[in-house]
């Protein structure tokens, strides 16, 4: 029984427990292009059931996580799948433990919306923050609920991404500003340019109004 209900592996050379954060990135990729899918389905399709049944997914994925071992959470599955041709990223997995109860009180509230059948812009936020954070993991391998755990002093051995470790930033070129305000203005010239010329003519919608009689 204690196989299953532990939070982490442990591994050899670590005196701690550690959680594969190449698995854990895979995994918040997957949920974001999930979530960010059925958010567009509300809009398309006038229909919030693809968007509740990912809701209840993320419900289950986060409560498998933090009460029974992550290794096992079906999202954790999916991303382990994906990266099982790369070597694993050892991080602690106390930071993550903690990330993860975050959002497993998110979960908590979005179930309280989906039981309730209600709608509203709270509700609305919760997905969006959650789309967030799942896109700042995966993307970046920034993992917001980590660095709250270190902020918050609690101990810590390895965060993902060495983001708990570091002193300070990477100093960043100048020059590599420059390119980025090179690139910025190259896109309002073509924003401008397909706006004004190549779309300028799109025929707009007039309303004529019936003379009185």
């Amino acid at each position: 029984m204690g196989f299953f209900l532990n939070f982490g592996e442990q591994i050899d050379g670590y005196d701690y427990r550690v959680i594969n954060e190449r698995e854990a990135r895979a995994s918040a990729g997957i949920m974001f292009l999930l979530g960010i899918l059925s958010l567009f389905s509300v809009y398309l399709y006038r229909t919030i059931f693809w968007a509740e049944l990912f809701s209840i997914t993320f419900i289950i994925e986060f409560v498998v996580r933090t009460f029974i071992n992550p290794k096992y959470a079906p999202y954790m599955l999916l991303g382990s799948l994906m990266v099982s041709n790369q070597q694993p990223d050892w991080v602690d997995a106390a930071p993550k433990q903690f990330a993860w109860r975050l959002g497993l009180g998110l979960g908590i509230v979005m179930a309280f919306y989906i039981v309730f059948d209600k709608i509203s812009l709270i509700r609305l936020a919760i997905c969006w923050i959650c789309l967030f954070l799942l896109y700042f993991e995966s993307v970046f391998g920034i993992c917001i609920g980590c660095m709250l755990y270190e902020k918050l002093n609690l101990n810590v051995n390895k965060c993902p991404g060495g983001v708990c470790e570091t002193t300070g930033k990477q100093p960043f070129e100048k020059k590599k500003v420059v390119f980025l305000l090179v690139f910025a203005v190259l896109f309002l010239i073509t924003y401008n340019v397909l706006q004004n010329v190549k779309y300028n003519d799109t025929p707009k919608i007039v309303i004529v109004k019936s003379p009185d009689k």
